[in-house]
């Protein structure tokens, strides 16, 4: 019962993440950033600028969401299962509607990796950064 928040953190992340994802492509700047170009091909650098743009986005509110629970509920547990909980709507979500794929010899192969792994992991590895800063942190007290 005491993950029950992380959850329903988590399904929040997953919401704003489609949500955002959905402004975007109505606002149409990254469209027209790809469509702007002549003769785009999937080793065009511009799949490297929007998988950049989608993975900030998604790390981005990943860290935004964390922050939020720790502020919201600073006397429930702050430690790995929670970290988890939030970030499983997200990652079982893309997971389940994309896929994974490696496809590492294409910028858009790399880009669309990028952006699920992201995804994915997003809020692991911030948590992670978090973890680590606090015992560097700790060891210069001491």
């Amino acid at each position: 019962m005491k993950y029950l928040p992380a959850f329903g953190f988590g399904i929040l992340l997953a919401l704003l993440s489609f949500i955002s994802f959905s402004l975007v492509a109505s606002a149409g700047y990254m469209l027209d950033m790809l469509s702007a170009v002549p003769k785009i091909t999937p080793n065009s650098v511009e799949y490297l600028l929007l998988g950049a743009h989608d993975a900030s986005l998604l790390i981005l509110l990943a860290g935004l969401v964390l922050y939020a629970y720790h502020r919201i509920f600073p006397k429930l547990p702050f430690d790995w299962f929670t970290a988890v909980f939030i970030q499983m709507p997200l990652g079982l979500a893309v997971l389940a509607l994309d896929g994974f794929s490696l496809n590492l010899l294409s910028f858009k192969g790399f880009a669309l990796t990028l952006t699920t792994l992201a995804a994915s992991f997003g809020v692991l590895i911030i948590f992670w950064l978090l973890q680590r800063r606090a015992k560097r942190f700790e060891l210069r007290l001491n």
